[in-house]
This record gives C-alpha cells, structure tokens and sequence, in this order.
C-alpha cells in the first residue's frame, strides 16, 4: 500500500506516465546551467512536471515547492560514483539510506547500475543495489534503478546488448521503475517496454540536438510504451521561457489519451 501511495505522486493516474525532472547533476561537481539548483527549480516550476530527482541538500532548501495538494513528488538521487581514469576504476556508494528517505518524505529512490565494468565491480553493484531494495522493501519506499555504460561505446550493437543486459539485471534484482538510456532505436525501446513489466522512465542524456528533435524522440518513445521522459540537461540548459515551453510540449505528449498494454499502464 505505501509503495504504490509513493508510486501514485509520481506517475499520474488518468495516463500511467511521468514527466521528471532532474537537478541532481550537482553530486558530481559544478555543471553549466545548474551553477543554482534552487533558483533553476524555483524558476522551472510548473504544474507540468510530475516529480523532480535531486540530492537531500538541495530538497532542504525548496520544501515549500513540493508543498499542497499538487505539488510534485520527490525522487532522491541515493548514491554517488566516482572515476578513477588512472587505473580505469569506478567506485559506486550509497548516499541516504531507505529508512531517511521515509522519514523525509520523498516518493523514490534513485541508483546507477554501470555494466560496462570489469566482473568484481559489476557484482560489487548488484550486491549493494539488493542489500538496498531489501532495505526499501521493508520500508514500502520504490526503488529506481538507471542501468548504463560508464564510457562511450561505438558499436552500436554491444552498445544495445550492454544496456539490454544491464535493465535484466536491474529488473531481476526487483527495480520498481527502470530509467533507460536510449538504445539507438525504437525497436529495442519497444523490446524493453514488452519484456520489463515495471514503469520505463527514458532519461534525456546531455545536451544534443535541437527542441524538434527532443520532441520527436520523446514522442517517439511514448508510442512504443514508454511511461515518461526524465529530461535535465536539454531543458535547464536552456533560457528559462524556452525551457518551460519544452516542458509544456513533453507533457502534453507524454500525457495524451492513450490505450492500457497490460501490466502497468503504457
């Protein structure tokens, strides 16, 4: 009951879906255009956007844009990564605990799941993340679960194979929403949708292309099932209005009447 009243403040109940936005970029250092995470909720904040991810210490300072009746809900970035470029070395840690997302009221937790990585960290990943859906189970708090590739990959079939890999392994240690990188192609996305029956969140990546072409890829999504759009860099990146606006057509697009595809609503 708790875990689908958390779920129920983020993906909306006429559509299944969710428009996201995140601000939790900052964990890893200063980022152009989110030099003020507060400023950039504050300023960005519309009844367009569902749920914002961000770090407890930038929630702290914004609780009373997710005060009232349709505020949006919370999703807390709940782990940190670092690269080690010298001896090719990622280290993955848990920041916040399921039990402080609770008692702060946040709707989700987030974690990365990087699959591209040599075996010993690959399983140093899985056992974490399950020690910590066991922990949030307990605690009726969703956990989301955002499986990539930590460096570039070229071809373009390893690079479908490692994220379609890396959302199995996501989905088989109990993700409750999967948040995916794009595979190159709507087919593989329309793969994922049928084969991963938990809510797929679509993350927006860095800034590339223009707004036809964001618009397009988030429709395109949308219609293979996908249930939403997490979007950050391409819409805080740009002046505030034209950000809004893209925020306005993501909704009305992720939002639009649509058929249920069994399991969760797509």
């Amino acid at each position: 009951m708790g875990k689908s009243l958390r779920l129920s403040r983020i993906f909306r109940k006429d559509t299944g879906n969710a428009l996201v936005l995140p601000v939790d970029h900052g964990i890893g250092g200063s980022l152009k255009g989110l030099e003020d995470p507060v400023q950039t909720i504050k300023a960005l904040q519309t009844s367009d956007i569902d749920a914002v991810l961000l770090n407890d210490g930038i929630a702290k300072q914004v609780e009373e844009a997710f005060y009232g009746r349709n505020a949006p809900g919370r999703m807390l970035n709940a782990d940190v990564f670092s690269y080690d470029t010298t001896n090719d070395k990622l280290e993955h840690h848990v920041t916040f605990s399921p039990e402080l997302a609770v008692r702060k009221g946040y709707d989700c937790m987030k974690f990365v799941l990087f699959w591209d990585r040599p075996a010993e960290e690959r399983m140093r990943s899985i056992s974490l993340l399950a020690s910590i859906i066991e922990e949030a189970d307990k605690w009726d708090m969703p956990v989301l679960i955002e499986p990539l590739a930590s460096k570039p990959i070229e071809d373009p079939e390893e690079y479908k194979k490692v994220l379609t890999d890396a959302n199995r392994v996501a989905y088989e240690l109990g993700a409750d929403i999967l948040k995916v990188a794009y595979p190159g192609d709507n087919e593989t996305l329309k793969d994922w949708v049928k084969k991963f029956n938990v809510p797929i969140i679509l993350l927006g990546g860095g800034k590339t292309g223009t707004k036809e072409d964001l618009i397009k890829l988030v429709a395109e999504a949308v219609d293979v099932g996908v249930n939403g759009v997490a979007i950050g860099r391409n819409v805080w990146q740009r002046p505030v209005e034209e950000a809004k606006e893209l925020l306005r057509n993501f909704a009305d697009i992720i939002h639009q009447p649509r058929q249920r595809n069994g399991g969760f609503m797509r």
